[in-house]
């Protein structure tokens, strides 16, 4: 079972952010209105998180990951042109599609630094970035503001780095007061349960919302390993108890059974 700590308080004014299943999230609406930018960990090719983000409230947005680089999409458009000879014409204009969604989303309001992994010891052969580094260089961040004297915190944090999200925590602790809110997804949970409960301690945020990926399985002890948390500095709450799987969850994998999360 899961520690209590890692169990809602209340319930709580929360939003879907992102497309259907994986890739979307629960975050408190109110994290989003007092925000002042979006920071995003991981994007891969799935930016609906940041897209609909941005529809609610219109922020600058930075994001970071090593694996989006210009090989990346030849490779998938190469890939693409392949299906055409199988006769699947769908999945080549999708391809195409998202790539131009991509190159448009992407601009100079929404930057993206291709070969940059938060976290030290990152991928080998990209070049790794702290959180500091991050908030504390003028040309990464204030270089794209509209107005270089604005303040671009609270900032909101999208966390989604395949295990590096361990690497960070401290750094987000120390940063907690500039902090809306933040999403993250907590990789091999079971390994590292006692870190994760003195983060939840440490952020000095509230726990709005916990969901089970069920991408990954649980341990024998019935601990999933994949688990994502939502923290919001000035939650709404609402009326009732707690149920989860909120109303607003989906199963991040449509053909595979609910991960049922079960506490202390």
């Amino acid at each position: 079972m899961l520690p209590k700590d890692f169990r809602p308080k209340k319930n709580y004014q929360l939003v879907r952010l992102g497309k259907n299943n994986d890739g979307g999230y629960l975050v408190g609406l109110n994290s989003i209105l007092e925000s002042e930018s979006l920071i995003s960990f991981g994007i891969k090719d799935d930016w609906s998180f940041e897209e609909d983000f941005k529809k609610k409230k219109e922020v600058p947005l930075f994001a970071f990951d090593p694996s989006v680089s210009s090989s990346f999409w030849r490779i998938k458009i190469w890939m693409s042109i392949g299906f055409l000879f199988l006769g699947n014409y769908k999945k080549f204009f999708l391809t195409i599609n998202n790539f131009f969604n991509f190159k448009k989303f992407f601009n100079k309001n929404n930057n993206l630094f291709f070969l940059e992994k938060v976290g030290r010891g990152g991928y080998k052969g990209y070049k790794s970035v702290s959180i500091y580094e991050i908030l504390n260089k003028n040309e990464i961040i204030n270089l794209f503001s509209e107005n270089k004297n604005k303040n671009i915190y609270p900032y909101f944090f999208k966390v989604d780095i395949e295990s590096a999200e361990y690497r960070i925590l401290d750094e987000l602790i120390n940063i907690k007061n500039k902090i809306s809110g933040i999403v993250i997804e907590f990789h091999d949970v079971d390994l590292h349960l006692d870190r994760i409960k003195n983060f939840i301690k440490a952020i000095d945020l509230t726990l709005v919302h916990i969901h089970a990926n069920n991408m990954e399985e649980t341990n024998k002890f019935n601990i999933p390993t994949l688990l994502e948390l939502t923290f919001e500095k000035n939650p709404i709450e609402l009326p009732g108890s707690v149920k989860l799987p909120h109303y607003l969850d989906q199963k991040n994998d449509p053909d595979l059974d609910l991960t049922e999360l079960k506490f202390e």
